[in-house]
């Protein structure tokens, strides 16, 4: 449908281009595109393991510390708020123009799902459950780790689903504000130079690896909570 609107109406090329003219680009300049690619994509891990990690210990926190809760919660929800676009500038401050900020944008993007799902994950187990485990005097290492986060998993997987695409579209903001290297940087040089095929490129790569990411991170919740396919 894309090709065909650009068929039928011709804008001009620094209006409009069409998928073909974005894969000829990608065809006359592969190693162009893999070498960028392949900056963002490791910014992006880099931020999305970082986001998983401290967004699910931070939402165990808010889950068993209820004094933690009452001003971290709040906290955390005004912080959400906040464009991620404006705090781009703060890491670039602390971690330099480097790798570092970028995958700490990522990250920053990434964080809030996990801490979200995490916390509801864990505060949605079964009454039934904890009853179980006091009756059955479980320490509170065994309820966690054989009750709590067993439940919780589907819900963290759900959020870890979420939140890898928006690392790889943090690891892009990381790069619009100060990259000379990635997929960021090929758009922003596109932008200045009017190059549709080149931009448009680069948007159909960034969509394949937001795709494949997570599908990867799909299959291996599948994998990991197969009880949730049985049980649909």
């Amino acid at each position: 449908m894309w090709q065909l609107v650009v068929i039928i109406f011709s804008p001009p090329e620094y209006l409009a281009v069409g998928p073909i003219s974005a894969f000829d680009e990608l065809i006359k300049r592969p190693d162009y595109f893999a070498s960028n690619t392949w900056v963002t994509l490791q910014e992006a891990l880099a931020g999305f393991a970082l986001g998983t990690a401290l967004g699910i210990l931070c939402g165990a926190v808010l889950h068993y510390s209820p004094t933690v809760r009452s001003f971290l919660y709040p906290a955390l929800i005004a912080i959400d708020t906040i464009p991620k676009v404006a705090l781009a500038p703060l890491f670039i401050v602390w971690f330099g123009f480097g790798f570092e900020s970028k995958a700490f944008v990522a990250m920053a993007i990434a964080f809030f799902p996990l801490v979200i799902n995490t916390y509801d994950g864990l505060s949605s187990v079964p009454h039934e459950l904890q009853e179980l485990a006091r009756i059955n005097k479980a320490s509170p290492w065994k309820k966690m780790t054989k009750i709590d986060f067993i439940y919780a998993i589907p819900s963290i997987f759900s959020g870890a689903k979420i939140s890898i695409s928006l690392a790889v579209g943090g690891a892009v903001v990381g790069e619009f504000i100060a990259g000379s290297k990635g997929l960021g940087y090929v758009i922003l040089l596109a932008n200045s130079q009017v190059d549709l095929p080149s931009m448009f490129a680069a948007f159909i790569v960034l969509a394949a690896i937001a795709l494949a990411l997570f599908f990867i991170v799909d299959f291996a919740g599948r994998k990991l909570v197969p009880w949730k396919n049985h049980a649909k």
